[in-house]
């Protein structure tokens, strides 16, 4: 695992809230008070039970989203909307199906107004670390899910964000091919120096890949368990603490009391851990 420590912040959410106002002008909040600071070259991961405000808050991270109040910050700078530096899979790979898998992966440049010529390689390259070499002749039909799904990330990381969101992007997969592209995930983090925020709601899912890992609780939502994961067991889906980890953050989704919660947590291997009120 990469080290977290002194690497500069990349992202940054002092007080940051969101509301939404309905056709009655009734305000509904969707998170308040989130503050998280988010490291270079880390992968995040934040957990949240479905209607918590995660694929919003990751929204608002991105910049697609304004915040009502609070700061956001980008490399130390105001994020007021989406940047090119900021890239965004969503659960659905939204893969043009008049376009190739290459033509595809290589739309990002184009839309720039650069010529094939220039980028044409990059796109083989990231398609020959996808795994997806053979395929870029094919069309979106022609493939199966879980391709549909690298080429999607390899569209994504070819323009080289400094950081990838991504929207609960393997939902839909049966489990297996689930754990596959899970894999393959950590893989290509491993390689790049991109800063990976994942939002799930699958305990497992969140603990494998997150080297920090981030709880949002109940609507609305607001972070109430942050933690850092380092030690190669919690890589083991199998391994006795990776199940303890997984039963007491099961806990704390489902309101159970804190010191239910805390006897969960006893026994696990230390790990950084910030509780929040």
């Amino acid at each position: 695992m990469k080290p977290i420590e002194a690497l500069p912040t990349v992202l940054s959410c002092q007080n940051l809230s969101k509301s939404f106002r309905g056709s009655h002008k009734q305000e509904t909040v969707v998170l308040t008070d989130i503050n998280l600071e988010i490291c270079k070259g880390t992968f995040v991961t934040i957990l949240g039970q479905s209607g918590g405000g995660k694929s919003t808050l990751l929204k608002l991270l991105g910049g697609f989203l304004p915040s009502s109040s609070g700061v956001l910050l980008f490399n130390g700078q105001p994020l007021k909307s989406n940047t090119p530096d900021i890239g965004m899979i969503f659960q659905d790979h939204n893969l043009y199906p008049w376009m190739t898998v290459e033509q595809n992966v290589g739309f990002g440049f184009k839309i720039k107004g650069e010529k094939p010529g220039k980028y044409k390689h990059l796109v083989h390259e990231i398609l020959d670390i996808v795994g997806l070499s053979h395929a870029r002749k094919l069309y979106p039909h022609q493939l199966s899910g879980g391709m549909r799904q690298r080429v999607a990330i390899a569209r994504s990381i070819v323009v080289k964000p400094t950081v990838l969101l991504l929207d609960e992007p393997f939902s839909a997969l049966d489990v297996q091919l689930r754990r596959r592209l899970q894999e393959f995930l950590l893989a290509l983090w491993s390689e790049m120096n991109t800063t990976m925020i994942l939002v799930t709601h699958n305990v497992e899912e969140a603990i494998l890949l997150g080297q920090n890992l981030v709880v949002v609780g109940e609507s609305p939502g607001r972070i109430v368990e942050e933690i850092t994961i380092s030690d190669a067991q919690y890589r083991d889906r199998y391994h006795p603490n990776f199940l303890r980890l997984q039963r007491y953050l099961e806990s704390v989704l489902e309101g159970t009391s804190k010191e239910q919660a805390n006897d969960y947590y006893e026994g696990i291997l230390a790990i950084p851990r910030i509780q929040r009120n």
